[in-house]
């Protein structure tokens, strides 16, 4: 059968690879697999004449695309287009923006998923307004301020909180280019308590400020992701 994406999906599509340019699409998404033709699915072409409602875009922090970021600013924005929004195994709907836990077969670590709402404003082709979307388009270098970690094992995590993939361990002290920081999950250790958390494009993911060596809570100098 003849299918296509709703065109409010497409416009964030051409939004986001404009501003990602050199962005992986490893785990981008429309239409579902088998596997989802056997079950109720937004990836199906279900709504209308063939219209899939659904998208799914890759988790690549080193190129600038950070998936709980754009989720975090969906939700901010109210966009009426917006049905679910899923992302690091939690899930919001536009019920009340809220999120919760989704505890589906896929924890969409490695991408997140946008629903879109099954009626005539799917295919509402004005832009989505997200700050990130509004920022000069990435160049895929790395930037950002430097600092020096302290401690041993830290952890680098795929998201700001302490349930995120570990996507990798920082051994001893190691100098990094932190491009931006954010509130996350509250971690505690030897004596301090902190929920920031910076963003080290370098290493793919985030590392609680306690292990950045600077006396300050939230780090100066440095933006809000």
């Amino acid at each position: 059968m003849s299918w296509r994406v709703a065109n409010s999906l497409e416009t964030l599509l051409r939004q986001i690879n404009a501003r990602f340019p050199g962005r992986s699409v490893l785990s981008d998404g429309s239409i579902g697999d088998a596997a989802h033709q056997t079950r109720d699915s937004d990836h199906n072409p279900w709504y209308g004449p063939g219209i899939v409602t659904a998208r799914d875009f890759t988790h690549d922090p080193k190129h600038g695309l950070d998936i709980q970021q754009m989720a975090d600013q969906l939700l901010d924005s109210r966009d009426p287009r917006i049905k679910y929004v899923i992302a690091n195994r939690r899930i919001a709907t536009h019920t009340d923006w809220q999120w919760g836990p989704y505890d589906g077969p896929n924890p969409h670590e490695k991408h997140f998923h946008l629903s879109v709402v099954a009626d005539p404003l799917c295919d509402d082709p004005q832009n989505w307004q997200l700050p990130v979307l509004s920022e000069s388009p990435d160049d895929g270098g790395d930037g950002g301020t430097n600092f020096v970690t302290w401690g041993t094992g830290v952890n680098v995590r795929a998201a700001p909180r302490l349930d995120a993939a570990v996507v990798s361990v920082l051994p001893g002290p190691t100098r990094v280019a932190v491009q931006c920081q954010t509130r996350g999950g509250t971690v505690s250790t030897a004596g301090h308590i902190n929920d920031a958390w910076s963003f080290v494009p370098t290493l793919g993911g985030y590392v609680s400020n306690i292990f950045i060596d600077d006396p300050a809570a939230w780090l100066p100098g440095v933006g809000e992701c």
